[in-house]
């Protein structure tokens, strides 16, 4: 199988099948384990917690926190990715480690994620469900050591294997997997996505039934006027779906800054819903599909409305920001439901003549508003809810409601609910992998010390008579008597004065045809900073100048060169992806032959490295050996080592273990060292 994988397009189909099974035998046994967490619980296994009232007070306080204990020593201890909703831990994996994912967390997740949703968190099923559908997949493509290109793919095949099984949604899985989590449409990722996709909404209907999850409200458009009020509900979704956001985002927040033990918190979360149980709010209580419904019908008041987006906004964020497991999906439909039931009260009460008789068309429209917004992916929003209900007719309103709130949204709010978790840990996706591939590195590690500068008062003539004698340059830079940086004189602006030299060139020096509006990069300034400069000026060459002597021009960076930096680091990347599903063997401290003469192994740096950085060690050159990653404990997760790319200026520490690759002889004396 793996010699097939390395070889066989077919094979991808064949195993985005297996992940398809895999993903939709998953989705249904984990809503059979929250039906088994429910009734262990609360002796009661049904849809929905609106049983909780009947109870008496102080269970509806204490399960829920009992829930937490148990959830808080799993994620603590087991895998901290399995705490929150899961999702931007999917896309860490795919955008900074080539989608390896590590396989314990597909377990935690089951757990974690069944225990807080049957106990009574607020949080929906399809998160947990897509991680741990990445995470058997990755698992899987570890074992056939494919590339961190297939792997990542596969990835995305587990996303979408576990959104299509749990809302009965292949086109909405599918375009789940490519818009939020790979966010790449080629052909190439999008065969085996769908192919999952299919294969494990399939199962799920099977199992489940195919009929859809919620029932299409009567909807019909008496006037064209009535869609401006839908435009007026796409600006109250991303005005909700923000609020949302950030109230998750502070309490994650509150809850890593609160000075209690890790695995305690999720009961404090567990602590505010039993609070809302004990008060009367058992809307919030779980995924609340029960609630949608009633929602879809017409059947709220106003008021109840208005306090249950407020209710599952505290609950929510209360059960994830605390450590608790569970997808954000569910909430915000439940949200986005009720924020569609308040416009059309609102609605309603101006213009009655022309708005619907019921609210659930105005729901429906919200719960699609709210996930777009939320997610910034309209049409995975657009197509969940086209696909949950299996009716057309609303399609116009849901299509201008979505866009109208992704696009205040986004201006209200510059990252998704998904994105804000990880532009904390300095991932961006805004831009892809490029972004963080750039980010990682310095212009100092790619800049050229050659440099071409002329005098501000040399005439024209010397200069042109210059340029034609030296190497090609793309720019040449112009300084002034104290030999700080004034402007740039570019290809473009000599061609512009050579149809007029023989008038031009008594008049004029270089300042005069010289570009001053220059734009300059320091050493220590990543080369995401220096491509920007490169786009917004369409230039080819930036001088580098002294950072302890502002102006002076001491290299100069090439765009070409930083293109090819950037590819050999893709590459890198992708080598050391590979290695690292293939590495157990390496980790045990064993030597893996790669090429004839040559070996990898990890070990442990060797002592007399201690305190040294990689520049003064030049380990390529003195020994013929490749430093190709460094393994470093973190403090704040033992269990979980730092993998740090080698640079130059990188201080090997006590315990650090080292990837390295080389002639045999060296590698063997090094591992006896």
């Amino acid at each position: 199988m793996r010699s097939l994988s390395a070889r066989d397009y077919s094979f991808n189909l064949l195993l985005a099948v297996i992940i398809g099974i895999i993903g939709g035998y998953g989705a249904v046994g984990f809503r059979y384990a929250i039906s088994g967490v429910q009734h262990l619980a609360y002796g009661i296994a049904e849809p929905g917690f609106s049983f909780i009232l009947d109870l008496p007070w102080y269970l509806r306080l204490a399960i829920p926190v009992v829930g937490g204990l148990i959830v808080g020593p799993i994620v603590t201890f087991m895998a901290s990715e399995a705490k929150g909703h899961g999702v931007p831990e999917v896309m860490a994996s795919v955008a900074t480690s080539g989608g390896i994912i590590r396989g314990r967390v597909a377990a935690a997740k089951v757990v974690a994620s069944a225990v807080t949703i049957g106990s009574g968190g607020s949080a929906g099923s399809e998160g947990p469900i897509v991680q741990i559908g990445s995470a058997v997949a990755s698992k899987l493509g570890q074992f056939l050591r494919v590339s961190p290109r297939r792997m990542k793919t596969f990835v995305g095949c587990g996303a979408a294997a576990g959104i299509a099984a749990t809302f009965n949604a292949p086109v909405a899985g599918m375009l789940f997997a490519v818009e939020i989590i790979l966010g790449d449409f080629g052909v190439a990722q999008l065969s085996p996505i769908i192919v999952s996709s299919v294969t494990a909404t399939a199962i799920s209907r099977a199992y489940l039934g195919s009929a859809p999850a919620f029932a299409v409200p009567a909807y019909e458009l008496a006037s064209p006027v009535e869609l401006l009020y839908y435009v007026v509900l796409g600006v109250a979704a991303a005005l909700v779906a923000v609020a949302f956001a950030r109230s998750l985002t502070a309490s994650e927040s509150f809850f890593e800054r609160l000075r209690v033990p890790d695995w305690l918190k999720p009961a404090i979360g567990g602590l505010v819903i039993g609070i809302l149980g004990v008060v009367g709010m058992s809307h919030v209580f779980g995924v609340g599909y029960e609630f949608i419904e009633e929602a879809l019908s017409g059947h709220l008041a106003l008021s109840l409305l208005v306090f249950l987006i407020l209710a599952k906004i505290i609950a929510t964020s209360a059960t994830l920001g605390s450590g608790g497991s569970g997808g954000i999906l569910a909430p915000s439909l439940f949200i986005g439901a009720m924020t569609g039931g308040v416009v059309w009260y609102a609605a309603s009460a101006i213009s009655p003549d022309i708005v619907t008789s019921s609210y659930g068309a105005y729901a429906l429209v919200g719960m699609a508003a709210v996930v777009a917004s939320a997610t910034r992916a309209p049409l995975q929003a657009i197509l969940i809810l086209f696909e949950l209900t299996g009716g057309y007719e609303v399609i116009l309103p849901l299509m201008l409601s979505s866009i109208i709130a992704v696009i205040v949204g986004h201006q209200l709010m510059e990252d998704s609910i998904y994105t804000v978790k990880l532009r904390a840990k300095g991932i961006l996706l805004r831009r892809g992998t490029e972004i963080n591939v750039l980010r990682g590195m310095r212009v100092q590690e790619v800049m050229s010390p050659e440099v071409f500068t002329v005098p501000h008062n040399m005439r024209l003539r010397p200069f042109l008579d210059l340029v034609a004698e030296i190497p090609v340059h793309s720019s040449i830079f112009v300084i002034d008597e104290e030999e700080q940086l004034i402007g740039n004189i570019s290809y473009q602006e000599i061609r512009r004065v050579l149809s007029d030299i023989q008038a031009l060139e008594p008049l004029l020096v270089v300042t005069d045809v010289a570009n001053l509006d220059t734009r300059s990069v320091a050493p220590h300034d990543t080369l995401d900073v220096a491509m920007r400069m490169f786009e917004a000026r369409n230039h080819e060459e930036l001088p580098v100048i002294d950072p302890t002597c502002p102006g002076k021009v001491i290299g100069s960076l090439h765009r070409a060169d930083v293109d090819e930096a950037y590819q050999n680091e893709i590459q890198r990347q992708d080598l050391l992806g590979s290695i690292e599903t293939s590495n157990e063997s390496l980790r045990q401290g064993r030597t893996v032959p790669f090429a004839p003469g040559y070996l990898m192994t990890e070990l442990e740096v060797p002592s007399h490295y201690i305190g040294q950085d990689l520049r003064s060690l030049d380990l390529r050159n003195r020994e013929k050996i490749e430093v190709m990653m460094i393994r470093r404990h973190n403090a704040n997760e033992p269990h979980r080592p730092v993998s740090l790319m080698p640079s130059a200026d990188l201080i090997l520490e006590q315990g650090d273990r080292i990837l390295i690759s080389g002639p045999e002889e060296v590698i063997e004396r090094l591992a006896r060292s």
